[in-house]
């Protein structure tokens, strides 16, 4: 079911919040700074599958959350010890429980449409091996 593996993922991205702010001593600054574009990026996979279940499409092309994401990437959340600051930790939540109700008030099924999707990969191997793709 789609709920229970964004529930799954919900766990797993809160894991991997909570570990940023646990660098230690074996920590470099090239993994500092890889950290921050780490958290940028789920933080984008946050909204993107916040506006799968509310929109009912993929948007990849941030435009509108563009200062948000670049701010993250930036290091606006961390603090002089490469530590994430608390705001990040709201913002993550309150994106968190967003995902949450739009999961729980999406119109889209829970199962994908195993027929339709088999048709339509076949539809495509088709035109591939008849050079029409």
């Amino acid at each position: 079911m789609i709920g229970n593996g964004v529930r799954n993922n919900h766990a797993q991205f809160k894991s991997v919040v909570i570990s940023y702010g646990k660098l230690n001593h074996r920590s470099n600054k090239k993994d500092e700074l890889h950290l921050s574009k780490h958290a940028m990026h789920l933080m984008r996979l946050y909204l993107m599958a916040i506006d799968l279940f509310e929109k009912e499409e993929i948007i990849t092309y941030r435009v509108d959350d563009l200062d948000l994401l670049l701010s993250i990437r930036n290091g606006k959340y961390m603090n002089a010890d490469d530590t994430y600051q608390k705001e990040f930790f709201e913002l993550v939540n309150e994106y968190e429980k967003r995902l949450e109700y739009a999961v729980k008030n999406s119109n889209l099924p829970t199962q994908p449409d195993y027929k339709r999707i088999e048709e339509f990969v076949m539809s495509v191997n088709e035109r591939v091996v008849n050079g029409k793709y």
